[in-house]
């Protein structure tokens, strides 16, 4: 996937990214929205891109099939877009009236605005910017400081991430873009409180936005004794699936680098077939992964990978006991609230407690912890 980067600058408008935002939730049907983005031409730049071939060459392979991520930052926030075609000259799609005084080099059409952070600078540097390299200047990680970057940049991600992945079931991040003053809130609690810093930005963006969105609708309702909490217990359920997988995804290759037979280990998915090495690119359901773990080659397996005790002995507490235990909690819980079942704070709370570490360890923390230090 493409991938590039562009400075904006709130000086033309304060509001330049919300005004985006605005037009896309104007349509009638999200799925149809679309919005131009400008690049702006510096009113101090009497010199050509010195990257502009490639460029070109870049956002000409643009395509509604073959789309590209355009990340947007001031350093202090950043947003990604998902754009399907690079033009000259905008035809049926509406973009800002500040435009029209402007004088802009090309129009990215955009169909998808996802928020990752807003106003916090070091999440940003510390977070994105430094997951960036830059293919056209030698290939190092983006340097924030003492660069001669030209942009729009081309950018590559060091771990591939696609923040538009649900696209085709129709999820668009716009609709839920600009959190709330609640949103950032709970954000740095998790960070002071829970997570720390390095176990939060370690994070996958969907997960992070899941426990927080979670987070921020408990607060509002953990008094209400008739209130539906399946929708919450859903987000928590997501977020704990989710960085289970990307750690289990560590977890197996590694183990069948260590031992190839473990890729022929068959297992099902809602009546399909699937076998190990398919799991690092098919995503299966929380309940798979407790399968996999008790399978009695892959216990072997990573009881002789990881049997430097003193090395893994928190990686082997996950995966023996405490993630199996989790999914057995979370599964039954999470399968009611997913089927139309109300979920009481109760019930709720048993979720909440086991992955915040509510009067308990944390199991997400114990799964990220993991993740960071040996992977």
């Amino acid at each position: 996937m493409v991938n590039l980067l562009i400075l904006y600058n709130p000086y033309y408008n304060q509001e330049m990214i919300e005004d985006h935002i605005r037009i896309l939730n104007a349509s009638e049907n999200p799925k149809d929205a679309k919005v131009g983005f400008g690049k702006i031409r510096s009113k101090i730049r009497n010199y050509e891109h010195s990257k502009e071939e490639k460029i070109d060459t870049l956002c000409e392979e643009v395509t509604s099939t073959q789309s590209m991520q355009l990340f947007l930052t001031d350093f202090s926030s950043m947003y990604v877009c998902k754009v399907e075609a690079v033009v000259d000259t905008l035809e049926n799609v509406v973009a800002p009236e500040y435009y029209k005084s402007l004088d802009v080099e090309r129009w990215f059409v955009v169909t998808d605005i996802r928020e990752i952070m807003r106003d916090d600078f070091e999440y940003v540097r510390d977070q994105i910017l430094v997951q960036f390299t830059t293919p056209n200047y030698g290939n190092h990680t983006y340097a924030l400081y003492g660069n001669r970057y030209d942009y729009p940049l081309e950018v590559q991600q060091k771990t591939p991430l696609n923040y538009f992945e649900n696209f085709l079931t129709e999820e668009r991040h716009f609709t839920k873009a600009f959190k709330s003053s609640k949103y950032a809130t709970v954000l740095q609690e998790l960070k002071h409180y829970v997570f720390g810093k390095k176990l939060l930005y370690a994070m996958h963006p969907d997960s992070l936005e899941a426990i927080v969105g979670a987070e921020v609708q408990y607060d509002a309702h953990k008094d209400n004794n008739t209130y539906d909490f399946a929708s919450i217990v859903i987000l928590y359920a997501k977020a704990f699936e989710n960085e289970s997988y990307y750690l289990l995804k560590k977890v197996f290759e590694e183990l069948m680098g260590y031992d190839a037979s473990l890729e022929n280990i068959d297992y099902q998915v809602q009546g399909r077939s699937y076998t190990l090495i398919n799991y690092l690119t098919c995503k299966p359901n929380i309940g798979t992964n407790k399968y996999l773990l008790s399978n009695p080659k892959i216990y072997q397996a990573y009881k002789e990978c990881y049997k430097d005790y003193g090395k893994y002995a928190e990686l082997l507490s996950l995966l023996t006991y405490s993630l199996k235990h989790a999914i057995s909690t979370i599964q039954g819980i999470r399968n009611e609230a997913s089927h139309g079942g109300a979920i009481d704070r109760v019930s709720c709370d048993k979720v909440r407690s086991l992955l915040l570490g509510v009067g308990r360890q944390s199991i997400m923390t114990h799964i990220l912890k993991c993740g960071v230090e040996h992977f």
